[in-house]
């Protein structure tokens, strides 16, 4: 099976994630890095939100917002010098509409995730918009939803499997 240039040096970036992070592990802003990471220089999205929704204390928490045109002066690797990073992904007003948005879990309401995501996306002035889910450690609940720009070039699976990888970062 032959991949493509692009889908190659995807390939790449997403299997050097997890050193970067071990490297990293004392920064309080893995969760950002991870995402700027995924959307960035993955799968090219131009705005997305990452959730956690925890069940067992009835709270869906707002972790990280993403929004390509709020990082205009990020370096082409963050990774190098995290500190920078986050002082102006913190700053993002995408980003902040995000973290502020806490609600009671949505996994106790009876609403299918499509209407759920709908409002999540409204809320945060969303365009034409798609959304991925996953299930985390300690019962929580990963929820992903970005605008859609055309662009998501592998299969959903893959997406997921890569999203897995915000799991793993601490949620501040």
């Amino acid at each position: 099976m032959s991949v493509s240039n692009k889908e190659y040096v995807m390939l790449s970036r997403l299997n050097g994630l997890p050193k970067k992070m071990l490297q990293n592990h004392e920064s309080e802003n893995i969760a950002e890095l991870v995402l700027h990471e995924l959307c960035h220089h993955c799968f090219d999205i131009n705005k997305a939100a990452y959730f956690v929704d925890n069940p067992s204390f009835d709270c869906l928490k707002g972790v990280a917002g993403y929004c390509k045109d709020d990082m205009c002066k990020v370096p082409q690797d963050a990774w190098q010098n995290p500190q920078d990073f986050s002082t102006q992904f913190k700053a993002s007003p995408f980003n902040q509409r995000v973290r502020g948005l806490q609600r009671a879990s949505v996994r106790k309401e009876p609403r299918p995730d499509e209407e759920i995501v709908e409002d999540i996306a409204r809320e945060l002035q969303m365009g034409e918009h798609g959304y991925y889910s996953w299930d985390m450690k300690h019962n929580n609940h990963g929820i992903f939803v970005f605008e859609k720009n055309g662009i998501i070039p592998v299969d959903d699976e893959r997406v997921v499997n890569a999203l897995c990888l915000l799991g793993f970062c601490p949620i501040i």
